[in-house]
């Protein structure tokens, strides 16, 4: 009897149990993935349509065991996007935040083809040519060994952002401007490496010793140039050393022929 009872018991209260759970899951359950899209290309506004639709394979689950990062891995899948923002809003809706990443770099691959960059420093895609997704040409990065495996990674890549900052503080959307970042490279005594910054009306920008204060010495090149006639930008070239005996950045020279090579 007591046996009979206690399975009785047990069975009512897995009923009330899955009862409960049963009724969790229609309160908690997604009905709204509301996703916004930041796209400023053709391609980026095409992805964003087909990553909207993978989004919606979410609909229907259980917003209260929903893993977020099941999200995350999907956004993922489109590397010109990054995900800005993610949160469920309790009980039915996800609501998440997706921008397209800025083309910036571009850098030639051995076997053909070019990695793209974007402005923050993301090792994106590789691609055929070098065609930026919304309009032009990505800046080339030249004589530079990078890899991409895990992130870009390779010497001076840090160097190069800090002189993509100060472009950027002086510039803008300095794509506009500039052609190419080459490292010229010095076998002798790496003090004398230097960064040929090529700007688009023609000047060019030499960054010496770029492995110390980059950005500092790239604004006060950018400094100069902004200050040159119209003819002036078209020849010449500035050039940014500091002193082998004291360290002191000396004032941006310009010249219509290099002291460099």
């Amino acid at each position: 009897m007591k046996t009979r009872v206690l399975i009785s018991t047990v069975a009512a209260i897995l009923l009330l149990f899955a009862a409960i759970v049963a009724g969790l899951n229609a309160i908690f359950t997604v009905t709204h993935v509301r996703a916004d899209f930041n796209a400023v290309s053709e391609e980026g506004m095409e992805e964003a349509h087909a990553l909207r639709e993978k989004l919606d394979a979410f609909l229907g689950k259980s917003s209260a065991f929903l893993d977020l990062d099941d999200i995350r891995e999907v956004v993922e899948e489109y590397p010109g996007f990054r995900l800005d923002s993610i949160e469920k809003k309790y009980p039915t809706t996800v609501c998440l935040t997706v921008s397209e990443r800025n083309e910036m770099y571009a850098f030639a691959r051995e076997n053909g083809g070019y990695a793209i960059v974007d402005d923050e420093g993301n090792y994106l895609y590789d691609k055929p040519e070098n065609v930026n997704r919304v309009a032009g040409e990505n800046i080339l990065l030249e004589d530079f060994s990078f890899t991409t495996e895990g992130g870009i990674a390779g010497e001076y890549f840090p160097e190069v952002l800090a002189v993509s900052g100060a472009m950027k503080a002086a510039l803008g959307a300095f794509r506009a401007n500039v052609v190419y970042i080459r490292l010229v490279q010095n076998t002798a005594n790496p003090r004398y490496d230097y960064f040929r910054i090529g700007m688009r009306e023609g000047v060019i920008l030499d960054i010496l010793n770029p492995a110390d204060r980059p950005a500092e010495k790239t604004a006060l090149a950018l400094e100069r140039y902004l200050a040159l006639s119209d003819e002036d930008r078209i020849f010449g070239f500035i050039t940014v050393v500091d002193s082998p005996e004291t360290g002191e950045i000396l004032p941006p020279d310009y010249s219509r022929e290099s002291s460099l090579s």
